[in-house]
């Protein structure tokens, strides 16, 4: 099960879905909203495909996930995990994602950002879900714990 420790900055927080080629090359897409089964260790991405098309090849190709995610507090996590496929989004994962993206145009805003900046990245609508099955987490938050492994 998905540690409680994990779970504000996994839904509030800002994150990075990427992979990597079999040549190791990285590749990454920003999700617009998730969607978390803890009981399963399941986390749905909500992504736009066009701009997720290199990231969704390594992950078919390699079926691994890094899901990097923190709060602006710099609290941090990496999950790694197995890609499951892709995932049609519903009305409660648009509900959610529209949430998310109100948030950070709101919060992002407030920090004096330009807003054109702003929708440019959280203004459009995701159109697939990527999901993952989580095993693996690490502490990314700066600090002595930083990079170490969390049990769950």
């Amino acid at each position: 099960m998905l540690p409680e420790i994990t779970l504000k900055a996994l839904v509030e927080g800002v994150g990075h879905l990427g992979s990597a080629s079999s040549d190791k090359k990285p590749s990454h897409t920003d999700p617009l909203g998730i969607s978390v089964d803890v009981e399963n260790d399941l986390v749905t991405c909500f992504v736009i495909r066009s701009a997720a098309e290199k990231v969704i090849t390594d992950l078919n190709d390699s079926g691994r996930v890094s899901y990097f995610f923190g709060l602006v507090t710099h609290e941090a996590w990496n999950f790694k995990g197995q890609f499951l496929g892709e995932v049609e989004l519903n009305e409660e994962d648009l509900s959610k994602s529209k949430k998310f993206r109100t948030s950070m145009l709101e919060m992002m805003g407030s920090m004096g950002l330009p807003e054109d900046a702003i929708k440019s990245m959280f203004g459009r609508v995701p159109d697939v879900g990527l999901q993952f099955k989580v095993d693996h987490i690490f502490k990314q938050t700066p600090g002595p714990e930083a990079g170490q492994e969390l049990e769950f």
